[in-house]
């Protein structure tokens, strides 16, 4: 069974209305669930009930279907996962009679409608990115989130100049998946070291879609990729590649102990004693010079609820961290709460600094 094609993006709300003369209230039945849309449950999740105001009642049903989604980064690449939402809906009238309306499904992705959005926002993109550029660093790969319900194929291409864009690489037949897991394709920039200027990415209705790559010429700095979740639910990325800081704070609990041994005076032992220490690690990386077409993804990353970064371990600096790995995957939250967005008439050239903070604790505390 295919996906449903309706889709909430749970990060705002999605009413569920009923505007009926007579109506007293409405009772809502919604599941939630993970998997194929043949395994949903019996039993309702949760029941909601919402009385009517001058004939009019709603229920808000995706702030409940949020708490089931969860987007991952997993070892393999980037996984956005989602959730299948069916509603029912009854109306209950004055004198007592009901009226029970055909079950709904939906398609629930973590991402958000804006307030000019408006209500009950439900996204018309099939490519899950607000750019139709990816600006990236020179000889590397790059994802492309797509929905997968119309998702048919793609090809990689080069500039040939007078020759113009050219495949080298051609995906067809693909066809979407019936589980949440396979609600959101990623398509990879390369293939077998070869690297594309456009990708075309076909659907089985309407139009293909193009996405251009520009490369960046290599620098001092290298580049450190940032994996965060857009504001379709999907997992997008973007290079850093201007100057970067990384420094680490700690912090602990002390408590004053009594220094006499065997009753006697030491004096090298700790009067304040530390109890427990740790701490985190905070990283400043500059994006380099943008074009202002950027500007939206940079909204959308300061806006991201979940955010990871690969650092590569140099970064850290010599004898900093083990060298266990050439690079580290960092999950991390954004500390900068500002962006001053910036254009060409006003800025000429465009960079913005982002500050994060390790989210988890440097010396391993899980217990």
């Amino acid at each position: 069974m295919a996906l449903p094609t309706n889709k909430i993006l749970l990060r705002s709300p999605y009413w569920v209305t009923k505007s009926e003369t007579d109506l007293s209230y409405i009772l809502v039945s919604l599941r939630v669930w993970i998997g194929e849309l043949s395994a949903e449950p019996t039993d309702a999740t949760i029941k909601l009930r919402s009385t009517a105001l001058n004939g009019v009642a709603s229920v808000d049903i995706s702030e409940l279907a949020r708490d089931f989604v969860e987007v991952v980064f997993g070892s393999a690449g980037e996984d956005s996962n989602a959730v299948l939402v069916s509603s029912v809906c009854t109306s209950v009238y004055l004198d007592g009679t009901t009226t029970t309306y055909t079950k709904d499904y939906f398609l629930g992705l973590d991402g958000y409608g804006t307030f000019t959005d408006g209500a009950n926002y439900s996204m018309t993109q099939r490519i899950l990115m607000s750019t139709e550029v990816i600006r990236s660093y020179s000889a590397t790969n790059n994802r492309i989130p797509v929905l997968a319900a119309e998702f048919t194929g793609y090809e990689l291409q080069r500039d040939k100049g007078p020759l113009g864009f050219l495949p080298f690489h051609t995906v067809t037949g693909l066809s979407a998946g019936d589980n949440t897991a396979d609600a959101i394709d990623y398509i990879d920039t390369s293939n077998s070291g070869a690297f594309a200027d456009r990708v075309v990415v076909k659907f089985s209705s309407g139009a293909d879609e193009t996405i251009d790559v520009e490369y960046q010429e290599c620098n001092k700095y290298g580049y450190t990729p940032a994996y965060f979740v857009n504001r379709f639910g999907a997992m997008q990325q973007v290079h850093f590649t201007g100057r970067f800081n990384i420094s680490m704070q700690s912090k602990d609990t002390k408590y004053t102990r009594n220094i006499l041994d065997g009753g006697s005076y030491n004096e090298f032992r700790h009067q304040q004693y530390v109890l427990s220490k740790n701490g985190k690690v905070s990283l400043e990386f500059n994006t380099g010079w943008i074009p202002e077409e950027e500007n939206d993804t940079f909204l959308e990353l300061i806006m991201s609820e979940q955010i990871w970064l690969q650092v590569e371990s140099s970064k850290f600096g010599v004898g900093f961290v083990p060298k266990q790995s050439n690079t580290y995957t960092l999950p991390v939250h954004l500390t900068t709460k500002n962006l001053d967005v910036k254009s060409r008439i006003n800025d000429k050239l465009i960079n913005y600094t982002f500050k994060f903070e390790a989210a988890n604790d440097w010396i391993n505390s899980v217990r």
